[in-house]
């Protein structure tokens, strides 16, 4: 366990701020909620160099790079390209084909979700 991380979860991103060899931990900011990690504990922690575009949700980055590839047609959405696209704050770097992007934006097919929800906030 971090020697302090209130509030941290898995899954949860952050920025390393501050390393100390001397002390011999790494302080890594998530949101604003600082975590301390011994250097034994380092193995907690995973790179993230890429995300998908569903775990950036509810997050902004300066730069986005976004590889479009050929795929699957129900997830070449409109939604999808335009949640990617609003990740973005200062650059967005399309890498991929006009074909493709163009087929993204006409492609409008919202897929209905079979989730339970509904049935599940009426049985409260």
């Amino acid at each position: 366990m971090a020697l302090w991380a209130h509030g941290i979860f898995n899954g949860e991103m952050g920025t390393i701020v501050n390393i100390s060899n001397i002390s011999e931990y790494v302080e890594v900011d998530y949101d604003g909620k600082i975590a301390q990690y011994a250097f034994s504990e380092l193995d907690q922690l995973e790179h993230s160099y890429a995300i998908t575009v569903h775990k950036s949700q509810g997050s902004e980055f300066d730069v986005v790079i976004m590889p479009i590839v050929r795929s699957a047609p129900m997830l070449l959405t409109r939604n999808l390209l335009y949640t990617a696209i609003t990740r973005a704050k200062k650059l967005l770097i399309i890498i991929g084909s006009n074909d493709i992007v163009n087929f993204m934006i006409r492609n409008t097919d919202a897929k209905v979700r079979n989730t339970g929800l509904a049935e599940k906030i009426e049985n409260i």
